[in-house]
């Protein structure tokens, strides 16, 4: 398995890469990047074409996985499609890097949920019934299957959650005062709050 940390989004809101602020004196990608890394996972960063000089100044060119030109789709979908057609093998551990209070304990409880039941193409959390895709395992074999519609235009919409509703997915439901570790942070007034 392989942690993917995506940092490929436009940060429209943001004014700014996302991947690239500063917490406590390390940019958000690395951030994301040790919470991954603490599940003894090798990680990578999922970045499109145009943050690729930036972010070699900060990793390695083989920790880079550059959206894939061939791949027609958008968001956050060509991140994890990209990271999959360049690892078709690995299971990918996906977590954006804008998602800054999760706690290592719950990407655990993703971690033992695949291991005690593989029957499913994805696990990913849910909160009051919404799914939480940008924190989950994706199998190789579901992925496989997401690229075979997109081929064959049997993917009608590119959204994470469309994605999931072609897969076999287990949710686990997080408590209310779990919430607050899934937000994400699109703009300065959200950090600032």
């Amino acid at each position: 398995m392989l942690g993917i940390v995506l940092c490929g989004g436009q940060s429209l809101r943001m004014g700014t890469d996302k991947g690239l602020l500063n917490l406590e004196d390390k940019i958000w990608a690395q951030v994301s990047a040790d919470k991954l890394g603490s599940l003894d996972l090798p990680v990578k960063f999922s970045i499109n074409p145009l943050q690729q000089p930036t972010y070699a100044g900060y990793f390695n060119d083989q920790q880079l996985i550059v959206d894939d030109p061939s791949l027609d789709v958008r968001g956050p979908l060509l991140g994890v499609l990209s990271a999959h057609l360049s690892n078709p093998e690995e299971d990918l551990f996906l977590l954006a890097c804008d998602i800054l209070l999760m706690e290592t304990r719950l990407l655990e409880k993703l971690i033992h949920s695949a291991k005690d039941d593989d029957a499913f193409d994805a696990y990913i959390f849910t909160k009051d019934g919404q799914q939480e895709p940008l924190c989950g395992i994706y199998k190789a074999e579901g992925l496989k299957n997401i690229i075979k519609l997109l081929k064959s235009n049997g993917l009608a919409r590119h959204s994470m959650k469309y994605t999931l509703s072609n897969l076999r997915v287990c949710e686990i439901s997080v408590d209310d005062h779990e919430y607050r570790y899934f937000g994400n942070f699109n703009s300065q007034e959200e950090i600032n709050s």
